[in-house]
């Protein structure tokens, strides 16, 4: 996995690949060069460069990897201790010794900012930006959990990262839920996001079995574009009413927004005129008795970007578009999107394109389900985020009891809280946003597998080691054993994986890689005794460097990392 270029990392595994690089280069001359993770007798990481070059040279890739390796002399010091070559393939082994004592040196002088990356740029994140009708359902989860876990690894990596919430209050949807509000009463006992649910779904009703009602709810459109104020106070109230419900599920989750835009201050400051007279000046647009569009067959795009309606009213594609035209003046544009956007996703691509606006880059996720019967409440036809983070937690409670029945109902709760989002949130990043995925308790809330509580585990029983007898700042590095260098090699994995996240934009690596870590852990902690070792203060200073890793990954994804479990 190579690491780009970003000016000033120092960390471990890049001096270690930037000194092989040197020692190809002293022979062959610069070329690219690309090292792939190995293990056992192909080494701690490999290239294939020989292959590459084959062509250049005039020779098979075997007997310019074996002239290469005869010619290599390792300078006094080095962080290789040996290079074979095995089949056209090139093989480092790491000197431990040397490298994991520097490791664990920039470690304790670091501490949570070891692996802190220097990308530059602004991005502009928008995640979550649900329907402000009803609570968020386990599709807007994916999102939102996708979205921030994004967000937090991207901003560690070195962006400036904006994440923004873009609310739909000029939408059908929540103009029923006005009309709804002058009809029903709501419920203010209820939780505001599941009230305003509530008084929508009896609205929808009215709305999809009356022609007049559809009438009623396109004049409130049409009254709210125009900015009458009577009408303007009850959508922002609307609005607001539902956000406020929204906003305290995503804070149990502990993910905020830095800028909630509303998708009316578009209309409201001419941009959405202004994209559209430009797009009405392009050859693309076609304006029949029914509306104004984008005809996009030339870009392969079958099916119309429709602009704006017969009656005068915009449609939410034109005002998106003017949404992504204002982002775009602000920093890179990165939008979390569900599959069913896939086809808008390619429509504003193009459209914004014919504006000569930068393209935005979206991150589409597939969809998440739960087994038939898994939860024991619904509400209407889908599932809340609420009823998971309860479900969550209350599950988490019941295996904390069982494995903790002494300890006090306050430490139970607490710990419960942490492994419950954290289950949550875990086993949702995990799986690549691209793959669909079902949810399943018994893999999320199960200690003895990689996930969250298996994470979280490792990180308190590593502190427990540490409040038994502290490590010595001087410290010697012995002999590794196979455990030792194992996890001494996914430690100096960390920067590296932070930015390959960050670059790629898929927080599963960078989840996965985590449950890596807790794996070598583990088998450290299994195999290789501490406290009752000759090597006490080298592996107490090696638990050191694991627990400011762990921790600060798990803060990446926006999970706690309890002390006691």
């Amino acid at each position: 996995m190579p690491f780009s270029d970003s000016g000033k990392s120092d960390v471990m595994l890049k001096k270690i690949h930037s000194e092989a690089e040197e020692l190809i280069f002293g022979i062959i001359g610069k070329e690219d060069i690309q090292f792939q993770d190995s293990r056992g007798e192909y080494g701690d990481f490999a290239t294939n460069i020989c292959f590459s070059i084959a062509g250049k040279f005039k020779k098979s890739p075997q007997k310019i990897a074996q002239e290469i390796v005869g010619k290599v002399t390792l300078p006094k010091g080095s962080m290789i201790s040996r290079i074979e070559s095995q089949n056209g393939f090139i093989n480092f082994f790491i000197n431990y010794n040397k490298a994991t004592e520097l490791l664990i040196e920039e470690i304790k002088e670091k501490g949570a900012d070891f692996g802190r990356g220097y990308l530059k740029g602004k991005i502009i994140l928008e995640h979550t930006s649900a329907n402000p009708d009803g609570p968020l359902h386990i599709g807007h989860g994916r999102n939102a959990i996708i979205g921030d876990s994004l967000a937090r690894v991207m901003s560690f990596a070195g962006y400036d990262v904006e994440r923004q919430y873009y609310l739909n209050d000029m939408g059908k949807q929540l103009a029923v839920v006005v009309y709804g509000l002058e009809r029903f009463p709501i419920d203010k006992q209820k939780k505001k996001d599941h009230a305003i649910a509530e008084i929508y779904i009896k609205a929808n009703k009215l709305y999809e079995e009356s022609d007049e009602v559809k009438d009623t709810v396109s004049k409130l459109i049409i009254d709210y574009e125009a900015e009458k104020d009577e009408v303007v106070s009850k959508f922002e109230y609307a609005a607001r009413f539902c956000l406020e419900g929204i906003n305290e599920t995503l804070s149990k989750l502990y993910i905020k927004h830095d800028i909630i835009t509303w998708e009316s201050q578009f209309v409201r400051s001419g941009l959405v005129n202004k994209v559209l007279s430009e797009l009405v000046a392009t050859e693309y647009v076609k304006n029949d008795e029914k509306a104004i569009y984008l005809d996009l067959k030339e870009f392969g795009i079958e099916k119309e970007l429709v602009l704006r309606r017969s009656d005068g009213t915009l449609l939410y594609a034109t005002r998106d578009l003017a949404h992504h035209l204002w982002k775009s003046s602000r920093g890179k544009v990165i939008d979390i999107w569900g599959a069913d956007h896939k086809l808008l996703a390619r429509q504003i691509s193009v459209a914004l394109e014919l504006l000569s606006a930068p393209e935005p880059e979206f991150v589409i996720y597939e969809f998440i389900t739960l087994p038939e019967g898994s939860m024991s409440t619904r509400r209407g036809v889908f599932i809340s985020v609420d009823e998971l983070i309860k479900e969550s937690i209350n599950r988490a409670y019941e295996e904390v009891n069982r494995r903790r029945p002494d300890e006090s109902e306050e430490f139970k709760n607490r710990v419960a809280e942490k492994v419950g989002i954290g289950a949550l949130r875990f086993n949702i990043v995990k799986i690549a946003p691209e793959k669909s995925m079902i949810f399943r308790w018994e893999e999320a809330l199960d200690f003895d597998r990689l996930g969250a509580p298996s994470i979280q585990y490792a990180y308190a029983r590593a502190r427990r080691i540490l409040e038994q007898s502290e490590p010595e700042e001087n410290f010697e590095v012995p002999e590794l054993n196979e455990y030792e260098k194992a996890l001494v090699k996914e430690i100096m994995k960390f920067p590296f994986i932070v930015e390959n996240s960050a670059i790629s934009k898929k927080p599963n690596i960078f989840a996965n890689y985590l449950a890596g870590l807790t794996d070598s852990f583990h088998k450290f902690y299994m195999f290789t005794p501490v406290l009752k070792s000759e090597f006490k203060n080298f592996r107490l200073n090696l638990v050191l460097a694991f627990t400011v890793v762990i921790k600060k990954g798990l803060e990446l994804l926006g999970i706690e990392a309890p002390e006691r479990m």
